[in-house]
């Protein structure tokens, strides 16, 4: 690629870069009027969150809920029981 070709290359590039840059200038000076109105209908539209008050859970979820952990409980019960056992016979075989 010769020097006039290069030049040129970059003179496009260049020009390319200012379109957008316009372009980019140009949507930014529409935005702001929209989000002011959108800001304004919106101040109009706001209604009040009423506090939900306390949740509640249901039976069904709290029966197994409670069914779960006694299951892990028991798990980590039969570990113990299970570790004993082995060292009970650890210290008798020696």
């Amino acid at each position: 690629m010769s020097a006039k070709q290069l030049l040129a290359e970059i003179e496009r590039g260049i020009n390319a870069l200012q379109k957008a840059h316009a372009l980019v200038l140009k949507a930014e000076a529409v935005v702001p009027k929209a989000k002011a109105t959108a800001a304004k209908t919106a101040k109009l539209t706001r209604v009040p969150v009423k506090n939900a008050g306390k949740r509640v859970m249901s039976d069904e979820s709290r029966a197994k809920i409670a069914a779960a952990q006694q299951k892990r409980w028991a798990r980590v019960r039969r570990a113990k029981k299970k570790a004993a056992k082995t060292a009970l016979v650890a210290t008798t075989a020696v």
